[in-house]
């Protein structure tokens, strides 16, 4: 038996990388995955989602313990700030996504990164969501993200991973490209 030596860099085992990327071209098939949640509204402005399985890989992943999230409005938004409200858990995600992205990208071309740190913010015109000027979007006008990054490699290097990541992060590509939204009501 061939004993297959394991490559780790950044926390990201790029040997494993790179025999999925050859798995997925061998059968496309198997990079299609779906994603759920279930949501409860708690009362008031709060609500848990919980995450529990997913499929990916051709069959259905279940996690061993699902996560739930609680999101809640800050007391000026009517809440009682139990948890983060959605639009702060939509930069949490997109933090998590870009700067996973960021460190597998930089893991397969071999460039060790030593820390990241990020600033997320963005701009919301309540008069939106209100619908008290229908022409205000509700949704954030922008989104700003800093990275600090600590690393052997070049600042052109690091800003060439930072571009590429946010091209390549699904969180970003959905935000920042129109994607539908079905909704419907179930019986």
């Amino acid at each position: 038996m061939k004993t297959q030596t394991q490559t780790i860099v950044n926390g990201v085992n790029v040997s494993q990388l790179f025999e999925t990327i050859d798995n997925i071209k061998e059968n496309t098939e198997i990079a299609k995955f779906n994603f759920r949640a279930t949501n409860k509204w708690i009362g008031g402005t709060e609500n848990h989602t919980t995450v529990g399985d997913f499929y990916g890989a051709c069959q259905t992943q279940k996690r061993e313990t699902p996560y739930t999230f609680i999101k809640d409005e800050p007391e000026i938004l009517l809440g009682k700030d139990k948890g983060a409200n959605p639009v702060e858990y939509l930069l949490a995600g997109l933090a998590g996504c870009i700067t996973t992205s960021l460190v597998a990208h930089a893991a397969a071309r071999g460039v060790k990164i030593n820390s990241i740190e990020s600033t997320l913010d963005g701009d919301i015109d309540l008069q939106g969501l209100l619908q008290i000027d229908k022409s205000v979007n509700p949704g954030y006008q922008g989104i700003n993200i800093s990275f600090k990054i600590e690393s052997d490699a070049s600042d052109e290097t690091l800003q060439e991973l930072i571009e590429l990541a946010k091209n390549v992060s699904p969180v970003a590509n959905t935000v920042s490209r129109p994607t539908p939204i079905n909704v419907s009501l179930a019986n």
